[in-house]
């Protein structure tokens, strides 16, 4: 039998052949010989078109995996999208809320009006839209301690934390209860039904039933579990007040460094304005003798570029005075575009005595954070008694009186009872509850004794840091001050040299740019100055209203 491979060959070589034919007689009359196919051309181009279609399969199939591939990807995304909110249901959801907070606004406005109350929140805006206010550093602190929010916040905790305490005790006092119950009810029961008859003298069923009690509890003995839920609670209402001082340090530290960025950007404004207008002179100073034909284009060229540098500079310094008074302004709660009058015109350099170890000392006796973190300590003390009272007995006294009537209210005399009792309540086994309890009460108390050691080693590092701080920027205010003045005296004799034809420009420029860097780090170290003493008395604990460090030092005092 024919190899099948061969016949296919033997097949595509005759077609091959006639084709040829058909298409050479058709294109001249004189008869041309054909010439036959061999096999191995054939095979060739079998192997081609063989090799074609896998290709086309190849690329279906992988088109196929593509798209399945997408369909799942899409249904997968279709399946974990939540709901589109479209920009109309948003618009119709944020009325909706800035209407009830209208609604609710206004209720409560009444509600304050009718009882002659004011209002204990603080609205944004004491004073007219683009009004002014004058400020000195004392004023500044105060307005932002009478406004500040967070320190509102501490203080209506403070009072929370007294009703705790009230809330607490309460646990040693009688507690007293009333009860009343009402009932009306139908015999459905044949047999109920009879007998309700015959002792009612009528054929009704439906009867009536009133109850009144009450009852007097009075705790003797609470297995210590009272007594140490007044004494957390006294001592949350310390933590509350350590809180409102460590906010209110806070909020001092915030309007000091707000006031002295502020001053601290005036100044520079000043510094790079002056630039401008000694580059402008030195400008027209050039220009003018250029004109005359004694200073080159490149001088020209030069200064009107450094002048244009310092514009710029100068467009900048001004929109950092502007961001600043809105800070300011913000710490304070005045409106933004408040215009706002410093006192100061330069950054004090006041002489702050007091050594490394004082200000630890005083840190460790009254930074809150401390003492915070002893209060929880001593919580977490009084936190395991609690635990423990559950393995106590407990006492009490119990007495009530009860009346049953069918008539309404129910307190007829002759149908009343009274009880008087005392109990004792002891838990012999809870399944070990207890225990657990106490368990966690000890583990709760590690955790504070580590927390306070760690706060008391951070409050350190902070005050050395700050300590640290404000002696290097007080070396950097004498050595910058120095800088400057020579850079001054350095500018002033480059211009007089390049005006009398005996030096370049290129000096003059360089001696205007090393004048603005002078000054501006002489600025920069004055503000980490002064604001570095306040962010040592903070991290020190320092009492913002006396601003006294303590009686014994002579150090400076809250400055004005």
């Amino acid at each position: 039998m024919m190899n099948n491979k061969l016949y296919k060959k033997l097949v595509i070589a005759m077609m091959i052949t006639t084709i040829s034919a058909v298409a050479a007689a058709s294109a001249a009359d004189t008869t041309v010989s054909v010439r036959p196919v061999d096999l191995a051309q054939a095979e060739s181009i079998q192997a081609r078109a063989k090799a074609e279609q896998q290709e086309i399969k190849a690329e279906k199939a992988q088109q196929r995996k593509a798209a399945r591939a997408e369909a799942k990807a899409k249904k997968a995304a279709d399946a974990v999208r939540p709901v589109d909110i479209t920009p109309e249901l948003r618009e119709e959801l944020a009325q909706k809320i800035a209407d009830d907070a209208a609604k609710s606004a206004e209720k409560a406005a009444d509600k304050r009006a009718k009882n002659q109350e004011i209002d204990p929140v603080i609205v944004v805006g004491r004073v007219p839209t683009n009004g002014t206010v004058d400020l000195n550093l004392p004023k500044t602190v105060q307005m932002a301690l009478d406004y500040n929010r967070d320190i509102k916040n501490s203080q209506y905790a403070l009072k929370k934390a007294e009703y705790a305490i009230n809330q607490a005790q309460a646990g040693k006092k009688p507690t007293v209860d009333y009860n009343f119950g009402a009932q009306r009810s139908r015999a459905t029961d044949a047999a109920t039904y009879s007998r309700a008859a015959s002792l009612m003298g009528s054929a009704n069923s439906i009867s009536n039933a009133f109850s009144n009690g009450i009852s007097v509890n009075i705790p003797l003995y609470t297995g210590g579990l009272v007594e140490g839920q007044i004494d957390v609670a006294k001592l949350g209402k310390t933590n509350a007040q350590e809180e409102i001082l460590r906010v209110e340090q806070a909020t001092k530290y915030s309007a000091i460094e707000g006031y002295y960025g502020l001053l601290a950007y005036q100044e520079l404004q000043g510094v790079y304005h002056e630039a401008v207008d000694n580059l402008q002179g030195h400008l027209d100073n050039v220009q003018a003798q250029y004109n005359v034909g004694t200073k080159a284009k490149v001088d020209v060229l030069s200064s009107d570029v450094s002048l244009a540098n310092a514009k710029t500079t100068a467009i900048t310094a001004d929109n950092n005075v502007a961001i600043a008074e809105s800070n300011l302004n913000n710490i304070l709660g005045l409106p933004l575009e408040t215009k706002l009058n410093l006192a100061d015109h330069q950054l004090p350099f006041d002489t702050y005595n007091i050594s490394l170890q004082e200000a630890m000392d005083y840190a460790m006796k009254y930074r809150p954070e401390v003492l915070q973190a002893a209060i929880a300590v001593q919580e977490a003390e009084r936190s395991i008694d609690i635990a423990d009272a559950g393995n106590k007995p407990t006492v009490a006294i119990t007495g009530g009186n009860d009346w049953a009537d069918n008539t309404f209210p129910g307190i007829d005399a002759n149908k009343r009872s009274w009880k008087v009792a005392a109990g004792v309540t002891y838990n012999f086994y809870d399944g070990g509850a207890t225990k657990a309890k106490v368990n966690q009460a000890k583990q709760d108390l590690l955790v504070a004794r580590e927390t306070e050691q760690k706060t008391r080693e951070s409050v350190q590092l902070q005050v050395k840091q700050a300590y640290l701080n404000i002696r290097s920027a007080a070396q950097k205010v004498e050595e910058t001050q120095t800088v400057v003045d020579q850079a001054r005296e350095n500018y002033r004799i480059q211009n007089i040299r390049y005006q009398a034809g005996v030096g370049i420009n290129l000096d003059v420029l360089d001696a205007q740019l090393s004048l603005n860097q002078a000054q501006v780090n002489h600025i920069q170290a004055l503000y980490d100055y002064n604001v570095g003493i306040a962010k040592l008395e903070q991290v020190m604990g320092v009492d913002v209203e006396s601003g006294v460090i303590h009686p014994s030092l002579t150090a400076t005092t809250y400055r004005g």
